[in-house]
C-alpha cells in the first residue's frame, strides 16, 4: 500500500496517521481534476463539449426519454447546470426535447443523430482520459477500487440513488420537500 508520502505533490497537512477524515477531501480533488483532465482534453481534440455536456450525452444515450431533472442527479450536477447544458445541446442541434408521457411539467430528453456522433468522439477522448487517470493501477486494483467505492457509497446509504437507474428520484425529492415544510412548521 502507498503511503500520501510516497505520492508526488500531496501537501504534508494529508499525512496523517489517521486517514479516513482524509479520504473524502481526496475524492473531491479526484473529481475536479477529473472533470479539468477532461475538459482539457475534450477543448485539445477539438470536441466542443465541456464534462457536463458529455455526461449530458452519455446519460441520455443510455437512458433516451428522460428529465433534465433525472438526468442531472444521475450526472451529479446541479438542474441549473443540466438545463443550460440540455439547452446548448438542443440549440446545437445534438438533443431533441419533447413533452414528458407521464408529466406535464417535464420535458423528455433524446440524442440525436449527429449528438451520438459527438458523444463517440467525447468517449474516446474519455477512454483515454480514464486511462490515464487509472494508469497507477493493476487490473485486480481498478477492481478493488470500484468495489471499495461502491461500498463506501452503499454504507452512507445512498447506493440506491446513484447506483440504481430504477430509483424514483421524483418521489425522493418530494419526500424530502415534505420533510423539510414539516421541520419547518415544528
Amino acid at each position: 500500500m502507498t503511503k500520501n508520502s510516497e505520492v508526488p505533490n500531496v501537501p504534508r497537512w494529508l499525512e496523517t496517521d489517521n486517514p479516513a477524515p482524509v479520504v473524502g477531501f481526496l475524492m473531491r480533488c479526484l473529481h475536479l481534476g477529473l472533470r479539468q483532465a477532461m475538459d482539457e482534453a475534450l477543448r485539445r481534440e477539438g470536441v466542443e463539449l465541456s464534462f457536463a455536456h458529455f455526461a449530458a450525452l452519455f446519460g441520455l444515450h443510455y437512458e433516451p426519454g428522460i428529465t433534465g431533472a433525472q438526468l442531472a442527479r444521475r450526472a451529479v450536477v446541479s438542474a441549473q447546470t443540466m438545463n443550460a447544458a440540455l439547452r446548448r445541446l438542443e440549440q446545437e442541434g445534438l438533443v431533441v426535447r419533447r413533452p414528458h408521457p407521464e408529466s406535464r411539467r417535464a420535458d423528455s430528453w433524446r440524442v440525436t443523430r449527429e449528438g451520438e456522433r459527438q458523444l463517440e468522439r467525447a468517449r474516446k477522448v474519455g477512454d483515454e482520459v480514464f486511462s490515464r487517470m487509472l494508469s497507477g493501477l493493476s487490473p485486480d486494483e481498478v477492481e478493488q477500487l470500484q468495489s471499495y467505492l461502491r461500498r463506501c457509497i452503499a454504507a452512507l446509504g445512498t447506493s440506491d440513488r446513484f447506483l440504481d437507474s430504477d430509483y424514483d428520484w421524483d418521489a425522493d425529492e418530494e419526500q424530502a420537500l415534505r420533510e423539510r415544510s414539516a421541520s419547518l412548521r415544528a
